[in-house]
């Protein structure tokens, strides 16, 4: 059966058709009269064929409901029908050039109504065609039919039309049912390639990784919403733009056209430096892979690219952990072997000066001596305890309790007159964790942002818990307004002994890594010249306590 949709398109455009029909035979009749060369009346032949106009406009100024249009098909074919045998009565009835009409309708009724509908009206027509002939023997209507003697011709005129009629309907009939099927073949083809094309563009949409496809050219035809996160530029923008116009000169181009032609999954890896829209440099690691057609023609390329800052900057901190570690125990050797002549030195030189008579100049430098000894004494111990650290004692702890006791000693000493310590925490935040080890950390985190700050600033100190991949992580974090730490100097600053004040010991922030890493946790580093400095210590939330 016929959609609604098409058959309402059927309607309107055999509508039309017979308009256009009813207008040539109009103008033709009329142009025949005029030269008294028509063999029919033609004021009854042109009522007709304004009748047939009127039918055609009922459809096309008034749209039938959708539930009436095969009602209405059956209709309008069966007025067509009487109409066409209206003029072929007028026109000579067996005789009339016009008897053609009849194969049109059916014809018609095929496309409509398929080829049932099509029998039935070549049936009408027939019944219709074959009264009108047998009615011209026996009587006249009015002064429309003129009375004729019957003679062979006219009957077998009869059995000739009215067979055609019928192979007219069965041939039409087949080709429209040939036609719909199809038509629905290449509508469920079109609805199967729509969907498979949605398919792909979401597949193309939902990769994680950034996807650039390029035809033979190298020009740009499309990218996927990764690519555009990542280079920070629109597909639409960039599409016909040459790669090198977006990606430059990173990867050569005879590199890429090996690519494309590289069979098999032995595809090399490209690894670039790309300059974002924002003006941003990024580190891409890509490959490209050849696109063909059906028949297996090379038609382009589609490369597929990730941003590899993340995992730079974990192979960074990996360089970063290896190199510590090694520091370390290099260092917990040296300090052990300095601390125990240090201390020889300190005894040798308290008994002396107690030996000794008393000299004023003597006595000050023994206790400049003495001094010293007790602060480099001091800097050995706490790089022993960063080097050889104690075993952790995991007990449940308030966080917001152990932040307000480290502000509570830091409000106690010398502070600028204008800082300003801001808290952004709550009071439920539960860990299990170190509470000494933890409340060193956050200390020396404190007290290296207030020193940062000479001419006061803003301290903010907060906490919370995030999720990330399916794990709780408590999230704590001290950010100063000072003025940043300096590019060259970030990837040392948990070194032991590095330091950038002209009094540091260099061991406060390799103690927080120290402690932060003991937990299962890492420290993050936020800073730009100008703006501050933030530190974020993440923890995961697992582990039960332990006591001491």
């Amino acid at each position: 059966m016929l959609e609604v949709p098409s058959l309402s398109a059927a309607l309107r455009g055999l509508s039309r058709a017979r308009l256009l029909a009813a207008g040539l035979l109009i103008g033709i009749g009329g142009l025949l009269d005029a030269w008294e060369a028509a063999l029919y009346r033609f004021l009854p032949f042109a009522l007709c064929l304004l009748g047939a106009v009127a039918v055609s406009s009922i459809f096309l100024l008034v749209k039938p409901r959708i539930s009436s249009l095969r009602r209405f098909a059956w209709l309008q074919l069966i007025l067509d029908t009487t109409l066409v045998t209206a003029i072929v009565a007028l026109t000579g009835g067996p005789r009339s050039i016009f008897t053609f009409l009849y194969v049109l309708v059916v014809t018609a009724a095929c496309v409509l109504l398929a080829r049932p509908g099509g029998v039935v009206i070549a049936g009408l027509s027939s019944l219709l065609y074959t009264g009108l002939v047998l009615g011209r023997w026996g009587f006249s209507v009015s002064t429309l039919l003129e009375h004729a003697e019957s003679s062979g011709l006219e009957v077998m005129t009869i059995f000739l039309n009215t067979g055609a009629f019928l192979v007219v309907a069965i041939l039409a009939g087949s080709l429209a049912e040939r036609y719909h099927v199809m038509h629905r073949t290449l509508e469920n083809q079109s609805e199967n390639l729509s969907d498979l094309q949605a398919f792909k563009d979401l597949i193309f949409e939902s990769m994680g990784s950034g996807l650039v496809g390029m035809d033979l050219q190298r020009r740009i035809t499309a990218l996927n919403r990764a690519a555009e996160e990542i280079t920070g530029y629109e597909s639409d923008k960039v599409a016909g733009h040459l790669w090198e116009s977006m990606f430059g000169d990173g990867i050569p181009a005879e590199e890429i056209e090996r690519s494309m032609r590289v069979e098999g999954w032995q595809v090399p890896r490209h690894e670039m430096q790309f300059r974002r829209a924002d003006g941003r440099l990024v580190p891409l690691g890509i490959s490209f892979w050849p696109v063909r057609s059906g028949r297996g023609e090379l038609v382009g390329s589609i490369g597929v690219f990730q941003d590899l800052s993340t995992i730079k900057e974990m192979e960074e901190r990996m360089r970063q952990a290896d190199r510590l570690a090694a520091i370390g125990r290099l260092s917990a050797n040296i300090a052990h072997e300095i601390r125990n002549p240090l201390a020889s030195l300190s005894g040798a030189i308290e008994v002396l000066s107690r030996e000794l008579p008393p000299d004023k100049n003597r006595d000050h430098l023994v206790q400049i001596v003495l001094r010293e000894s007790d602060r480099l004494n001091g800097i050995i111990k706490d790089f022993l305890a960063y080097a050889r650290p104690s075993l952790l004692h995991r007990l449940p702890v308030k966080v917001g309790e152990v932040l307000d006791e480290v502000l509570l000693l830091l409000e106690h000493r010398p502070l600028p007159a204008n800082l300003k310590i801001m808290r952004d925490y709550g009071g439920s935040i539960s860990a299990n964790l170190d509470p000494l080890q933890f409340r060193q950390a956050i200390w020396n985190l404190c007290l290296n942002a207030v020193e940062a700050m000479p001419e006061g600033g803003e301290l903010r100190i907060g906490a919370g818990i995030v999720s990330r991949q399916k794990t709780r992580w408590l999230e704590v974090w001290v950010a100063d307004s000072a003025n940043g730490i300096e590019p060259e100097s970030l990837p040392h600053i948990f070194e032991p002994f590095f330091s950038t004040k002209p009094e540091g010991s260099g061991m406060g922030l390799a103690v927080v890594h120290r402690v932060i890493q003991d937990h299962g946790g890492d420290v993050d580093v936020r800073s730009a010249m100008g703006s501050g400095t933030t530190f974020t210590l993440r923890l995961p939330l697992a582990g039960p306590p332990s006591h001491a």
